[in-house]
């Protein structure tokens, strides 16, 4: 199934592309206060930006993965982004998400977090999603906890560089 264009209350929800990269890179991808707390790396240039995207568009007609950018409804306004993506060790979809630091703790990453979890329960018919955030960030927690999941334990995670570890807490959504 194609990834979906969403609408929420003050968002629209669509399908990222390399044409966003400027614009992803300028307001997310390369501020540390938001990569810290993500898997991936601050980005150095636009062009790690570009790479990333590009395996997103890859990925819009995957069955395993939808990622969407997160937009003011009224300006169009990208800020963010986030989604689900079939995790296969743990046999469930994980929800992730990050935006600008300008948007933090306004609402904006619960609104499209329930969207996307809506989205994957009737869509995707799932019961099972699992989240993960820094114990450093929580925040995050708190938007997990406002989508129902519950905490199961803690982790330690590697970045994608394969050298930076931080602490997690593993959640756990099961729809009934």
């Amino acid at each position: 199934m194609n990834t979906p264009i969403i609408e929420t209350e003050r968002m629209i929800l669509r399908p990222l592309s390399v044409a966003d990269a400027e614009d992803i890179y300028e307001r997310w991808t390369s501020d540390e206060r938001v990569s810290k707390y993500m898997r991936w790396c601050t980005h150095g240039s636009v062009n790690d930006t570009i790479e990333w995207l590009k395996m997103e568009e890859n990925n819009i007609s995957s069955d395993k993965i939808y990622q969407w950018g997160f937009t003011l409804k009224e300006s169009g306004y990208l800020f963010g982004c986030g989604g689900v993506n079939y995790n296969e060790a743990e046999g469930a979809f994980e929800l992730g998400y990050n935006i600008m630091h300008k948007y933090w703790n306004q609402g904006y990453t619960t609104e499209a977090a329930k969207a996307i979890l809506e989205f994957a329960i009737k869509e995707l018919k799932q019961s099972e999603f699992i989240s993960w955030h820094a114990v450093e960030n929580p925040a995050s927690g708190a938007v997990m906890r406002k989508c129902g999941f519950v905490y199961e334990n803690n982790e330690i995670h590697t970045k994608f560089d394969g050298v930076t570890s931080y602490d997690t807490k593993k959640h756990r959504l099961i729809v009934r």
